[in-house]
């Protein structure tokens, strides 16, 4: 992908910068050009991972296709460039049709999603992904308190 391409803007984010946050409004979707992130969600006092995702990756595509809120909230793991896509160029450049599926899978993600979080998942034999030492969760905690206090300056 051309970081030049109309629509798109290049971002580079330092290794514990935050992309964004769960509920946050903002739309856009993300490719990562290279780096890493952990994508987390919060619950209560615990910071749980639910994926590492790498070069290639795309972050965001939910809320692109539907504009509801953001799911969960995205730190740089190393530093990392993203190619940003305007959710303006959805509108733009693709067919009803198109955005059309893209909502209706957006749905079927969102609510497996939702039955997951309500009813729990066993897992038989699967390692999962690890769980961040109490260290971790203090400086993820950090980081993002940081982030809200920036927001609502």
């Amino acid at each position: 992908m051309n970081p030049e391409s109309e629509g798109t803007t290049k971002i580079s984010l330092k290794k514990d910068e935050i992309l964004f946050l769960a509920e946050e409004n903002e739309k856009d979707l993300f490719v990562i050009e290279q780096g890493e992130v952990m994508v987390f969600v919060q619950k209560g006092s615990q910071i749980i991972p639910v994926a590492y995702l790498g070069a290639g990756e795309y972050i965001g595509e939910l809320t692109f296709f539907d504009e509801g809120k953001r799911s969960a909230s995205i730190i740089c793991t190393k530093d990392t460039d993203f190619i940003k896509i305007s959710v303006d160029e959805l509108h733009t450049h693709c067919p009803a049709w198109m955005k059309t599926i893209g909502m209706q899978l957006t749905r079927k993600i969102r609510e497996g999603d939702e039955l997951i979080r309500s009813k729990g998942i066993r897992k038989k034999n699967v390692e999962g992904i690890k769980p961040l030492s109490m260290e971790e969760q203090s400086h993820c905690f950090k980081l993002v308190d940081h982030k809200k206090r920036n927001m609502s300056s």
